[in-house]
């Protein structure tokens, strides 16, 4: 998972590589079908994502604007070869945010 909050939002969104094994089973048992890939692409998939990280963020008491309010599933992972990751898999939060900036302002124009 990679949490982006832009300064001039009020509020957090994500870009996550969910578990291909959980999201599939979640997916059979809620009457999603398709590839991993379209499944990562269902508003349903996105919803109860979004849903179990509101919960756990209510557990743990954040504020408002400490919460996720939107998420994208990236069904393929953060990788070196995109330039995304370093050798030790820490997260290149620029290039994240240069390769993700398109997604990342549709789901702010989503929320408004």
């Amino acid at each position: 998972i990679w949490v982006y909050g832009n300064s001039f939002e009020s509020c957090l969104v994500a870009v996550i590589n969910p578990n291909k094994q959980g999201l599939e089973r979640w997916a059979e048992s809620n009457g999603v079908s398709g590839d991993f890939a379209s499944i990562c692409g269902d508003a349903k998939a996105k919803e109860f994502i979004l849903e179990e990280l509101s919960k756990t963020g209510k557990d743990k008491k954040l504020k408002g604007f400490e919460m996720i309010r939107a998420v994208h599933l990236e069904p393929v992972l953060f990788d070196m070869e995109r330039d995304l990751i370093t050798p030790t898999y820490k997260k290149k939060r620029p290039q994240l945010l240069k390769y993700y900036q398109g997604i990342i302002d549709e789901m702010y124009k989503s929320m408004k």
